[in-house]
């Protein structure tokens, strides 16, 4: 794990959560479970792709580059890459993100996430620094993810902020970033630490001026990691979406750690242990 020392508590304000990968833990199966059946058994049920190995395939093509199912589908569209029906009103846009957000909500197996980790809840419940959601996943969905985790009450939906909230944008682009931070009202990103799994959003995330916390995933920062079960799922779920796995090298991470719940051992320059509801400098209020 880095040393956060070099972070300038004393002026940050604002937590930015990732969901997906951030708040659970990737090797838990259901990242591998969204983006791979959940994806193609939407795209066959309701985009007429006619098997789920051309929708996969195409998915994957355009998640590479935006990250995000429901960019990836916008812009597929756009590029007249969805399997349009004959007879559909031309100018109608075929694809709805909105759409995708309810097949998600309604249709994915949310009991991969587990029962509800009252560590985590009384752990992010606390903190007194101003917490923020943001996700490339579909709004509907992602309140769901948050309220099968219990973190609802910690993440308001006004402080959710979804791919629908920041379209056509999405993360890793600044247009999405600065969709937020007016809605939040921040005026220097500095003030703000973002937490992430995506080495693309942590690069972007650092490029604005933010701090940056990579999630790299329990067994992820060791030679030999002891949960074997959960690292291959953590594997299943990369190749979803490769070319983006963790780097704790790289220069945009100021912190690294396998696991939210990590967050109540980061230390600072005199190794003083300290939990997240004292993360940061002691003059700071809680917002």
């Amino acid at each position: 794990m880095k040393n956060a020392s070099h972070i300038d508590f004393d002026k940050i304000t604002t937590l930015i959560f990732d969901v997906d990968d951030t708040l659970y833990d990737v090797g838990n199966g259901f990242t591998a479970h969204r983006n791979s059946d959940g994806a193609t058994s939407f795209m066959t049920a309701k985009l007429n792709f006619p098997d789920a190995e051309s929708a996969k395939k195409l998915r994957n093509k355009y998640f590479h580059k935006y990250h995000s199912t429901a960019k990836a589908l916008t812009v597929a569209e756009a590029e007249g890459q969805l399997p349009i029906p004959e007879g559909w009103p031309q100018g109608k846009k075929f694809f709805d993100p909105n759409d995708l957000s309810e097949w998600w909500a309604e249709h994915l197996n949310f009991d991969l996430l587990g029962e509800k980790d009252l560590e985590l809840i009384e752990m992010l419940e606390t903190c007194p620094l101003k917490m923020v959601a943001f996700s490339n996943g579909p709004r509907k969905y992602v309140l769901r993810v948050l309220r099968e985790m219990g973190l609802d009450h910690v993440f308001p939906e006004n402080r959710v902020f979804a791919v629908n909230d920041v379209l056509p944008a999405c993360k890793p682009e600044k247009e999405a970033f600065e969709k937020v931070f007016d809605a939040v009202g921040i005026k220097d990103p500095s003030e703000c630490i973002m937490v992430e799994d995506s080495m693309k959003n942590i690069r972007a995330a650092k490029g604005l001026g933010m701090s940056t916390l990579l999630i790299a995933g329990m067994g992820r920062l060791k030679k030999n990691g002891s949960n074997v079960i959960g690292n291959k799922f953590a594997a299943a779920a990369e190749a979803t979406k490769a070319g983006d796995a963790p780097d704790d090298s790289d220069p945009a991470v100021d912190v690294c750690i396998e696991h939210i719940k990590e967050l109540t051992h980061i230390q600072y320059p005199l190794d003083i242990p300290i939990g997240i509801s004292k993360y940061f400098h002691p003059q700071n209020k809680a917002l």
